[in-house]
């Protein structure tokens, strides 16, 4: 046994300003700033770890407490590394573990061996150790994490030593107690396991590991808690032996066999992270870092996928007990938290949000708030395990949970009825996500699936299933007509709810994986989604020196940085890749699998690891290992993407629909509810199933055709069969073409240099409406969603995480440079005041017009501008503004203020690698206001560095150079912005004539 609005906020803008206003802060006070992987940025990889069979095998590796063994369903684990070097967790009870061979008066650390071969499986670290002052002699160090209390055991085995060798451990206290994520790589300071300075605490104990006369001879050695344990030896082999064959079967639970060594290993390392998830009743949301129980993200598919059937209803049980059943909704929306700054809802039972049908933070606890909507998550998890097994008695518990849920979702987030819903922090990807009230794609194409399976529940116990049916029915006729793009081939990120409703077209993953994964479209759109993602989704490529392994790639390609928005994490690319399985792009939904999986688990710090974040991440690099939400993923993307077992319960059938790469003729795979053997022979292939699901189910595999077509040759649903089905001829055939996305030009984006010619001013002295520095004192209000929602802060900056951020914009330095009025940018003089109102903003808050316009007159060749204002990543690929130049013929021109081709965020310099952030080849020229400096490249002229922030002393203003035509006669400029959030102002125009 384990151990166990539009312009209305009411009553909220009243107390935002009788609030006490909370410190304000800036970016560098995160930790999602913090990277300890700057040194290897950019560094060359190595395959760190090869497979054998079920092995992750390195030899004289350097990775160090790297690979963690859990045992218990605690917090308690053993840290391993590529030697034989250790360290205990246990909340605030940490100690290290190293071990001294003396042989023949030497002694020998045994992680400063010649020669170290350490392999890693079945929840066991082994070692194999030489060095050429043992002679023949070779040690081999083996150890497990008990699973029936805090504790370790190590075997050792010495073979052909010709004289005496004893082992002496040393016990200590760690260099860094103070861990901010459980000592978690990339999350806490490298080194932190390493022994303390002076052995503090130390406690050793040494022992006889081979007499000299014997070939071979065993000893053990044991920890209780973080104490060493003196043990019987006879005792203590048999505990050693009774947990390596516990965790040997708890590995052999899912075993893989295909063509492809690295894929083999996966079966086994899934099962123990995924035991190393689980607290004995809910899945976690990390094994290291962030050790606790979670409802949503993407853990909770664990249980059905890997057969706990027992598990998954442990955990739906817990949080179903979390559901908020006695809290009316009496408090209209909306309920923005004027403490947050209106960012976020307001924590108050009885609001539209926290009443009920909300899932508590905590299992068991329904009474007590958390900020993220963990309920669609949850929901998808529990539906999944339906289609696992379509237990009618439990589909019966679970029904008021199902109904007050979507009644939940319905009144919070389509409280208008039109189909589409707005997104609350609900995905993993949300920390920095705000949709101001919008009609988003994932959260839709969740609502969806949710409505279309509640209603096949309630037909199968005897619900009315019309009203869950009726809502499916309108959400994905409305995500057909608003959010996807016909000649993008793609759906929308969101519609925006306020301002001009634009759909904003730059779509992350998380709005290609949904609703393809969730079922919300046709099999043609989820093959031209994918597309997308191949055409406009940053990819990097996953290389040693030596191979390359494919691409990986980033959740968006949007700017500037913000935790959860633009990063290379694991479990996203894994869901993509599942996405691409599902829409019968195999070949391509391996490679980008595949090449996640060299990433995080063979050319990584931790040997299968199914960790967080990616050595290419911009902003922290490698970080966090055995995530939950990536173990989750992981294991639908293994098993019902790459062995394609789609369990269909509630229809009584499984589909298996194999993504197997075109070049795979065989493959196998084991797990508790299904194995099946695949083999191409000839032009047939052949499929040995057998099942044994808690319901026999009709089998029916899924021929791909291409292009999202395919067809299905149905089997029965006996316990054993084999279905040989014909290979079909796979015909390509025409799909819609789609519209290819335009690169502006360096010209049509205003950042041609300038040349040589008459420069002249405009004076537009009267049209100035604002200081520059005034633009985040500001406090904007209206408009504003009607409805409970995320968005942006009052202060113009920041989001909903983080809704107190600021930047001091300071242009008083750039001021005393302003001489006679006027300063130069780059050869063009500006007009500009010293003193008084020095820039006219526009903006859709209704601080300022939304437009503004200046008289032109004569003829020129272009119209430099001096500009300044903000955006943010939710503005990002789209027309912020525009600069619009009209002639007196009635003709005008246009300049598309776009983020981050030309439109810049006055209080931060853009990050770029060319990687996950990859920007026109040309930048404008900007202007330090803090001491006047002019550069295309303002980072590096000022030094600034990271990724997160980048923060310029005073701000900066920015400068465009709009062609013009030179034969046609002026009339006026007129600067619009389009963008909610954003402010957009102009400083000064100046003609070349």
């Amino acid at each position: 046994m384990k151990l166990s609005v539009l312009k209305q906020i009411n009553v909220g803008l009243t107390l935002l300003l009788c609030a006490p206003s909370m410190a304000q802060k800036t970016v560098g006070d995160f930790i999602e700033s913090r990277s300890y992987n700057e040194a290897r940025r950019g560094a060359e990889r190595v395959l760190r770890y090869q497979p054998d069979g079920n092995d992750f095998v390195c030899v004289n590796g350097i990775n160090r407490y790297s690979r963690a063994l859990y045992g218990g369903y605690t917090d308690y684990r053993i840290e391993t590394s590529d030697r034989p070097i250790f360290a205990i967790y246990k909340k605030r009870d940490y100690r290290n573990i190293r071990f001294r061979a003396v042989y023949e008066g030497r002694e020998l650390q045994l992680d400063s061996t010649n020669y170290c071969e350490a392999r890693y499986s079945d929840g066991t670290r082994r070692y194999v150790l030489a060095d050429k002052s043992w002679g023949d002699g070779r040690l081999y160090v083996e150890v497990v994490a008990l699973t029936d209390e805090e504790g370790a055991i190590w075997k050792f085995r010495a073979d052909n030593f010709k004289s005496p060798l004893s082992v002496k451990a040393l016990v200590c206290n760690i260099a860094n107690p103070k861990l901010h994520r459980n000592g978690d790589i990339g999350a806490d300071k490298p080194g932190c396991f390493e022994p303390a300075a002076g052995d503090a605490g130390l406690t050793t104990s040494e022992w006889t590991a081979a007499d000299g006369k014997a070939v071979s001879a065993t000893s053990y050695f044991a920890v209780s808690g973080s104490a060493i344990k003196n043990t019987d030896s006879r005792q203590a082999a048999k505990r050693f032996d009774a947990t390596r064959d516990y965790f040997k079967t708890l590995a052999a639970r899912v075993v893989f066999s295909t063509p492809d060594p690295y894929i083999n290993t996966l079966g086994g390392a899934l099962v123990v992270a995924a035991d190393g998830d689980w607290d004995g009743q809910t899945w976690l949301h990390g094994c290291i870092g962030w050790r606790m129980p979670l409802a949503g993200w993407r853990a909770g598919y664990l249980g059905d996928v890997l057969g706990w059937n027992d598990r998954a209803r442990s955990h739906f049980d817990a949080y179903a007990k979390s559901q908020v059943t006695k809290v009316e909704p009496t408090i209209p929306h909306p309920s923005m938290d004027p403490k947050m700054n209106m960012a976020r809802a307001e924590k108050k039972w009885g609001t539209q949000m926290y009443s009920n049908g909300y899932i508590c933070r905590n299992p068991e606890r329904d009474n007590q708030m958390h900020h993220y909507d963990m309920n669609l998550n949850y929901m998808d998890e529990l539906m999944w395990h339906f289609c696992y097994n379509a237990d009618t008695v439990y589909m019966r518990k679970m029904w008021p949970v199902i109904k007050s849920h979507l009644a939940w979702e319905k009144r919070n987030y389509d409280p208008d009825g039109d189909g589409l819903y707005d997104a609350y922090c609900c995905i993993w990807a949300s920390d920095a996500l705000y949709y101001s009230g919008g009609a988003v794609t994932h959260s839709s194409a969740y609502n969806y699936r949710s409505n279309l399976l509640a209603a096949r529940i309630a037909e199968i116990i005897g619900e009315d299933a019309a009203p869950y049916r009726a809502e499916a029915d309108r959400i994905l006729k409305a995500m057909n007509a608003r959010l996807w793009l016909n000649d993008r081939g793609h759906w929308a990120e969101f519609e925006e709810s306020l301002g001009l409703k634009r759909k904003h077209e730059s779509a992350a993953l998380w709005s290609v994986y949904t609703p393809i994964d969730c079922g919300a479209g046709s099999p043609e759109q989820f093959y031209q989604a994918t597309e997308y993602v191949d055409n406009e989704i940053p990819h990097i490529t996953v290389a040693t020196k030596d191979a390359e392994y494919g691409s990986t790639i980033s959740t968006s390609n949007w700017h500037p940085y913000s935790w959860s928005i633009n990063n290379v994490a694991a479990a996203e690319v894994m869901h993509t890749a599942l996405a691409y399985f599902e829409a019968g792009r195999a070949d391509a939904g391996f490679a980008l699998m595949k090449a996640n999986i060299m990433d995080q688990m063979y050319l990584s710090d931790s040997p299968g690891n199914f960790g967080q974040l990616s050595f290419y991440d911009a902003a922290r690099g490698e970080c966090y290992r055995d995530f939950g939400d990536c173990i989750g993923i992981s294991s639908r993307t293994l098993l019902q993407g790459l062995f394609g077992i789609v369990p269909d319960a509630l229809n009584g059938r499984c589909v298996v629909r194999p993504g197997f790469p075109s070049s795979w003729d065989s493959a196998s795979v084991a797990t508790p509810y299904m194995t099946y053997k695949y083999k191409r022979v000839g032009n047939k292939d052949v499929y040995d199933i057998t099942q044994n699901f808690a319901q026999p189910l009709k089998i029916v595999v899924r021929q791909n055709l291409a292009n999202g077509r395919y067809r299905d040759i149905e089997g029965s649903a006996e316990a054993h069969q084999v279905i040989t089905v014909e290979r079909p001829e796979v015909i390509s055939g025409r799909r819609a073409v789609r519209a290819a996305v335009v690169r502006p030009s360096a010209r049509a984006l205003g950042l041609d240099e300038p040349t040589a010619g008459r420069y002249v001013p405009v004076k537009m002295d009267k049209a100035m409406n604002a200081n520059v520095a005034d633009i985040y004192k500001n406090e904007y209000l209206s408009p504003r969603s009607p409805y409970t929602t995320l968005q942006i802060p009052v202060q113009g900056i920041g989001e909903w995480c983080h809704p107190t951020l600021t930047a001091e914009i300071n242009d008083s330095v750039f001021r005393t440079l302003v001489k006679n009025d006027m300063f130069t940018v780059a050869g063009v003089p500006f007009r500009t005041m010293k003193e008084g109102r020095n820039i006219v903003y526009t903006s859709l808050w209704d601080n300022y017009p939304d437009s503004v316009t200046v008289p032109l007159s004569g003829k020129a060749s272009a119209a430099c501008l001096l500009m300044a204002g903000s955006t943010n990543h939710m503005q990002s690929r789209i027309d912020n503004g525009i600069v619009v130049v009209r002639y007196k013929d009635g003709t005008s021109d246009t300049l598309r203020l776009v983020n981050p081709d030309n439109w810049c965020p006055i209080e931060q310099d853009y990050f770029e690698d060319g990687k996950a952030f990859c920007l026109a080849s040309s930048r404008p020229y900007r202007v330090c206001l803090g001491n006047g400096k002019v550069s295309r490249d303002l980072g590096r002229e000022l030094g600034i560095t990271g990724v997160y922030g980048r923060p310029i002393p005073g701000g900066a203003a920015q400068m465009l150079n709009m062609p013009l035509n030179p034969e046609k006669k002026l009339e006026s400029i007129t600067v619009r912005t389009l963008s909610c959030d954003v402010v957009i102002g102009l400083m000064g125009v100046t003609l070349k004539k």
